[in-house]
């Protein structure tokens, strides 16, 4: 592992915790709507004390414990859809933490952060599912997300601890060989349209096995 410091590092701007709702017109139970929270939060194995991930499959678990979101990515989504400006605001995505100064494109698949008083590791992108246009109203949301490379990522925890409104989160390794969260967006959509991928059939190091490309 390569240890060198990086300035990879910011404070947390918004904490959001989720609480069981329903969306779509089947009113289908959901976690992505999400208050902001200026208690202290527990981090274990499956993210955040309070927290509630519903649909099992598509979010939560060791894997998907924490989701971030960059702020920076709210002044993309505004300008692609100026129609939804008030509506593209921290937190509204179904984040769990907000910064600024951590981007998809710099933030590596398992780099190691040290998050509150927790170590945690970047694990995969989020993947955006239906609920992410019906909570906004719009049926190109998910699709943009993933065609900018703007979805944010998810960590697994590596060490419990707690974490509260602005705590830092403090890069502290990166793996040999590593790629950046926005690169995994790149393979897959050049896999789903039959074209060779950059990376071939190597393994992404720190990647989940949800994502795995081989």
């Amino acid at each position: 592992m390569n240890n060198k410091r990086t300035q990879h590092e910011a404070s947390i701007d918004g904490l959001y915790i989720g609480k069981v709702s329903t969306i779509g017109p089947g009113n289908t139970a959901t976690g992505i709507f999400k208050h902001s929270s200026d208690e202290c939060h527990a981090i274990g194995e499956l993210g955040l004390s309070g927290d509630i991930q519903v649909d099992k499959r598509v979010h939560g678990g060791p894997e998907k414990a924490i989701y971030h979101y960059p702020a920076e990515h709210y002044a993309l989504l505004q300008e692609a859809l100026p129609h939804l400006r008030d509506s593209f605001i921290p937190g509204s995505i179904g984040e769990n933490i907000s910064t600024h100064g951590l981007i998809d494109t710099e933030v590596h698949i398992g780099d190691t952060f040290r998050l509150g008083s927790a170590i945690v590791q970047v694990s995969q992108p989020r993947r955006p599912c239906w609920k992410v246009n019906h909570k906004y109203g719009n049926a190109h949301i998910a699709s943009l997300l993933m065609s900018e490379a703007i979805s944010g990522w998810y960590y697994r925890v590596l060490e419990a601890g707690q974490l509260r409104l602005g705590d830092n989160i403090e890069f502290l390794e990166r793996l040999d060989n590593s790629i950046p969260v926005a690169e995994i967006w790149q393979i897959l959509l050049q896999r789903l349209n039959k074209q060779p991928a950059p990376l071939g059939n190597a393994k992404i190091p720190g990647l989940s096995d949800e994502w795995r490309f081989e």
